[in-house]
């Protein structure tokens, strides 16, 4: 009996509509006023983080130029254009991986098809993935037909790069730049996908994979195919934390509430606990400057979107309600601080302590500044010190 082949995630629920998209509100409405407008660019440059939806785009631009009822910014997805274009056999749409065609022979064989008229269709669309790469003689052949390019052709060059590109042909493209997906949309749509699919996915899970990926949703997809394949049932939190080594979000809460309560034995406990059961402490330390930075923008917003689980959002509320955003800040700078000692580091697990136990003397500091300003010291039978004077020095040994 054959075997039917599994389509991953990230290819089965790609986007097949500019609606669909997700996070990029903006790179759909300038695409789409363009196209309904008539003013369309010769050449495009997508640029941003991998996984965020430029090759998608490009394939949906593609569609909207290239539909029988086109150009529109609404194709429809049913003719013969449409489905060749969804399917990858368009003869008039040519995708080119410029990180393997990254030579000048490469580029002058694409002019010489670029000069044919479309097969069937209204453009002849050409899709460069990952077009810095291509070679400085090939930068310059391709400019050759962005300064005088046919009435039918439509470049679209995408990167993650854009740096890289020679000015000459940064100006004769229309540069879209494609921003990382905040963490609560990749989650709501993690969570879309699961329910389609008819598997559970909890809040928790959903949060700390969309933590992960950092704003690309093609691996979160994948990072959930993963989990789905390791779990058994529902795929939780403990689930994911397992398979890419990341601290289940309790475990970051019970070291910034070690750290909030000065206790150092209690915090570096955790981090031998995490080291223990095979997780990389630099992980957790990077857990907890996010953290940290949540629970800034909570003192300072507290309706601000908060990339954790909605449970623990009252208590994070009042933590970062109680400390304000002075110390926060400073709290954080610290962490920042740490964070760059851990990455140069030989031995990360040294690192990470010394850098959360130079968070966790923040209270005992608390007191020395205020008794030298003269203020009576918190915890020693006087009223709390201002919130803007209790904090480490940002370089707090």
């Amino acid at each position: 009996m054959g075997v039917s082949a599994y389509q991953v995630l990230a290819r089965r629920w790609r986007p097949q509509r500019f609606e669909d998209l997700v996070g990029q509100d903006v790179v759909v409405r300038t695409l789409r006023n363009a196209l309904s407008s008539g003013q369309i660019a010769h050449a495009y440059l997508f640029s941003g983080l991998r996984g965020v939806g430029k090759t998608t785009v490009a394939r949906l631009l593609a569609k909207a130029l290239n539909c029988e009822k086109g150009p529109t910014p609404d194709p429809c997805g049913e003719c013969g254009a449409c489905q060749d274009i969804a399917a990858g056999s368009s003869l008039d749409v040519l995708e080119m991986d410029a990180a393997s065609n990254r030579g000048i022979d490469d580029v002058r064989e694409l002019r010489e098809v670029a000069r044919v008229l479309p097969v069937r269709d209204h453009f002849r669309v050409f899709i460069l993935d990952e077009a810095h790469q291509l070679s400085k003689d090939a930068f310059a052949a391709l400019l050759k037909i962005l300064e005088e390019p046919p009435a039918h052709v439509v470049f679209i060059l995408a990167s993650t790069e854009k740096d890289k590109f020679p000015a000459t042909i940064l100006s004769r493209c229309l540069q879209i730049d494609f921003r990382p997906i905040p963490a609560d949309l990749v989650a709501a749509r993690l969570t879309q996908v699961a329910g389609n699919e008819g598997f559970e996915l909890t809040p928790g899970a959903a949060q700390l994979i969309a933590r992960a990926t950092e704003g690309s949703l093609r691996d979160a997809l994948s990072l959930l195919d993963r989990v789905r394949a390791f779990a058994e049932g529902a795929v939780d939190e403990n689930a994911v934390a397992e398979v890419v080594g990341l601290p289940p979000f309790e475990v970051v809460l019970a070291l910034w509430r070690a750290l909030e309560g000065g206790d150092v034995a209690a915090a570096l406990g955790l981090v031998r606990a995490e080291e223990r059961s095979g997780r990389d402490p630099a992980a957790l330390f990077e857990q907890l400057v996010q953290l940290l930075h949540a629970l800034l923008l909570l003192a300072t917003d507290p309706t601000a979107q908060a990339p954790f689980p909605d449970a623990h959002r009252p208590a994070m509320a009042e933590s970062a309600g109680r400390l304000g955003p002075a110390l926060l800040v400073r709290l954080l700078a610290l962490a920042l601080e740490g964070k760059g000692l851990v990455a140069a580091a030989e031995k990360p697990g040294v690192a990470v302590a010394v850098a959360i136990g130079r968070l966790a003397l923040w209270p005992r500091l608390q007191r020395v500044e205020a008794l030298l300003a003269g203020e009576p010291a918190p915890g020693a039978g006087g009223a709390p010190a201002p919130p803007s004077r209790s904090a480490p020095p940002a370089s707090a040994a």
